[in-house]
């Protein structure tokens, strides 16, 4: 199904806070509740919506430490690498790159202790991982987790 205003409307406003009720967002928009939820449940069914989800604040839930880390990996092996990391807990992105790294990813822990633990050491000690390069932040100024292009 090919989306139209009223579907990027939809996700838009989920996109701000996902708790919006479909009644809120029919009244927006002037049509049905059934409408909504219809058109939710389909963006969902064809993959466009992949989950629901909640940000948290990382300086009150505990995992305030975020840490980018670039990772060079053997050809042959990047497939394994990819699967181990999506594996660990504290890795919340996994993306492959053309340069300066094979794969860079998004961490999250309450610390350096749990960095090291949990994240880099399994990264170390996985199988074609030629070498890896950390980012530590310090502070986070924004964080979304989606960008909803506007369609006029």
């Amino acid at each position: 199904m090919p989306m139209d205003k009223t579907d990027y409307i939809i996700l838009e406003k989920l996109s701000r806070d996902s708790r919006t009720h479909c009644t809120e967002i029919a009244g927006d928009l002037g049509v049905a509740t059934s409408t909504v939820h219809k058109r939710v449940n389909q963006l969902f069914n064809e993959g466009i919506i992949e989950q629901f989800t909640i940000v948290l604040n990382p300086d009150k839930s505990g995992g305030n430490m975020t840490t980018f880390i670039g990772i060079n990996v053997e050809a042959e092996k990047k497939d394994e690498v990819v699967r181990v990391l999506k594996s660990i807990d504290n890795v919340l992105e996994v993306y492959e790159l053309l340069e300066p790294y094979d794969i860079f990813i998004k961490a999250r822990t309450q610390d350096i202790r749990e960095l090291k633990e949990k994240v880099l050491k399994v990264i170390n000690g996985t199988s074609g991982v030629l070498s890896t390069s950390s980012i530590l932040t310090t502070r986070r100024h924004k964080e979304n987790t989606c960008v909803i292009p506007r369609k006029e």
